[in-house]
């Protein structure tokens, strides 16, 4: 049972009983730098809106600078950040509690790398914010990723998930319920593949929602089969990034993923709304 406060930030996120929620991230400027549909990202924001997102997670200036685009809109405050340019995998503490109370957040992101050299100090900031969320009724997402260090970047086992799809989905399985052990109202998390092998993940987060990354860059026909795979195994929602703003008419792909995780359809009828420059070649 979570605290009223809680409960009403968490009802305005999965507007419907069926805890529901197309989320987009924002985020990725501070990340890897303010290119592709990031650039302008004033009028970025005004396209995805129209498409009617149940909320966007982004870091402080977003929300601040176009507080305009969140009338209608919850608002996910990321609190954890780092730069290609630096240690990608270390995510450090960038924000409060406090001032997420302050903006009028409905909830707060801290991403933890599991299997990185810096997880036990992000497992440490992960805790001290889920206990500081639980003192003021703020809901906490657990942005949990399998995801190590290599000499030219990071490595997110997607050798792994080629060579042994069963220890892939093992490692989501693990980061997931590490988040879900030390206090997230909301897991997001890498889809595993299949239907079948992410339904183990979502069943071992006792009841919390769970919902799926986006991933790299793909073709509107994978983005919108794998948030199809991932509902039928029980996730709650998608929170895509790249695959939506990197779009040119963002509208439409977040109208799209909103057909597949609030009415059910099929694929092939979301894709079927998308505009027809928009549509996939046969």
């Amino acid at each position: 049972m979570c605290s009223l406060g809680k409960f009403l930030r968490l009802r305005r996120i999965f507007k419907s009983d069926l805890r529901r929620a197309v989320i987009v991230p924002l985020d990725d400027a501070l990340l890897s730098g303010p290119e592709g549909g990031l650039r302008n990202i004033g009028q970025k924001l005004e396209d995805i809106v129209k498409g009617k997102p149940d909320a966007v997670m982004g870091f402080p200036g977003l929300f601040n600078c176009h507080s305009n685009s969140f009338i209608d809109v919850s608002c996910i405050l990321n609190i954890t950040a780092s730069s290609t340019r630096g240690s990608h995998t270390r995510k450090v503490i960038v924000g409060s509690v406090e001032n997420a109370l302050r903006m009028g957040m409905d909830c707060l992101g801290v991403h933890v790398n599991i299997s990185s050299k810096y997880e036990p100090e992000m497992l440490k900031c992960f805790g001290e914010v889920a206990a500081e969320c639980e003192r003021y009724g703020m809901p906490l997402m657990g942005i949990m990723y399998p995801r190590k260090e290599t000499d030219g970047g990071d490595d997110n086992y997607l050798d792994l998930l080629k060579s042994s799809p069963d220890k892939y989905a093992e490692l989501v399985r693990h980061a997931a319920r590490i988040g879900v052990d030390l206090g997230a109202d909301i897991i997001k998390t890498v889809f595993t593949g299949n239907a079948e092998s992410f339904k183990s993940v979502v069943d071992c987060c006792s009841g919390i929602p769970v919902i799926i990354a986006g991933g790299p860059f793909v073709g509107a026909n994978e983005m919108l089969t794998n948030a199809f795979q991932a509902m039928q195994a029980g996730a709650s929602g998608i929170c895509f990034g790249r695959n939506v703003f990197h779009q040119e008419d963002s509208s439409y792909y977040v109208n799209a993923l909103r057909k597949i995780v609030h009415e059910g359809a099929t694929v092939q009828y979301a894709i079927e709304s998308l505009a027809p420059e928009c549509q996939p070649s046969a």
